[in-house]
């Protein structure tokens, strides 16, 4: 029943991206537009709707499902850095510090967290929070190291996502609540994730020459990488892991999330090749609408 629930968001999402396709493709989203919506998304909506999903009573059990949850995104994440390294390495005409990037960082905040949303309402999107937590760490420090020459920089862990989440613990914990008003104008803006992250998806998605694309063999390897090794290492040991059903599914599909978009932009910030970052984000997205249900009923 959760595997065809998930499969019916993910279709829902899918239609959204169409949109997103059609709408630049017409020119009412261009480049400029683009860059203004991925800032709005990353800054503005996804830390609100992460902050607003910590206001419920406190559960003490909560707390532990999020420690056992962290404990999970971080193996998640060794798996696919330890595959990147020992399985990727440099080709003439291809970015190896993009594949590797675009391995191990997936788009758990633009999917996994509207995913989780969709399937288990506020519970859901402070589960797939703890990847986005815990990828905003590991990306900030191991993902800079892969890109930009001059290593890591802490400064670039302060950043709204994880700002929304330590501040979201501390209300939580702290049982301080939001006043209804000011409660209802944020869970407004929190509402448009899910249509703006893909809407944007989708843009981005339109630029691809898919003709070009599928003829670079190699690109495949990572993509297979990213969309079917990784995850299934994951769900297989998720699956004799003794959490509830929830935990399992939200980490599942949280695992199994496709390249993050993070791969573009973070691509042109330090001058590697964002078009190819494009390229592995499109078609994981794209692959991610079969493989997300697989690698959940494969955790069991």
């Amino acid at each position: 029943m959760v595997v065809s629930t998930v499969l019916g968001k993910i279709i829902s999402i899918f239609i959204i991206m169409v949109v997103g396709v059609i709408c630049y493709k017409a020119g009412i989203i261009d480049n400029n537009t683009k860059t203004k919506l991925s800032r709005l998304s990353t800054l503005v909506v996804n830390p609100i709707l992460i902050f607003m999903s910590f206001q419920m009573e406190y559960d003490a059990s909560l707390l532990k499902n999020m420690g056992i949850l962290f404990a999970l995104a971080v193996l998640s994440y060794l798996i696919s850095i330890v595959l990147a390294h020992f399985l990727l390495h440099q080709k003439e005409g291809y970015d190896l510090a993009v594949e590797k990037f675009a391995v191990t960082y997936t788009n758990c905040g633009f999917i996994g967290i509207p995913l989780g949303y969709a399937v288990f309402g506020s519970i859901g999107v402070i589960y797939a929070t703890v990847f986005v937590a815990t990828f905003h760490i590991f990306c900030w420090t191991h993902g800079i190291m892969l890109l930009d020459s001059s290593g890591f920089q802490p400064k670039k862990l302060i950043n709204p996502c994880l700002m929304a989440v330590f501040g979201g613990m501390i209300c939580f914990i702290f049982q301080l609540k939001i006043p209804t008003n000011i409660a209802f104008a944020m869970n407004s803006i929190a509402d448009m994730n899910t249509p703006l992250a893909m809407l944007l998806s989708g843009a981005i998605m339109a630029q691809l020459k898919l003709r070009e694309t599928l003829k670079k063999k190699r690109m495949f390897f990572v993509v297979l990488l990213r969309t079917v090794v990784s995850p299934a290492i994951f769900a297989l040991l998720l699956r004799y892991i003794p959490i509830d059903e929830q935990m399992r599914v939200v980490a599942a599909m949280t695992g199994a999330c496709p390249s993050g978009a993070m791969t573009i932009t973070m691509a042109i910030l330090y001058g590697r090749d964002d078009y190819y970052g494009t390229e592995l984000f499109g078609i994981t997205t794209l692959l991610s609408i079969v493989t997300i249900p697989l690698f959940m009923m494969i955790a069991g």
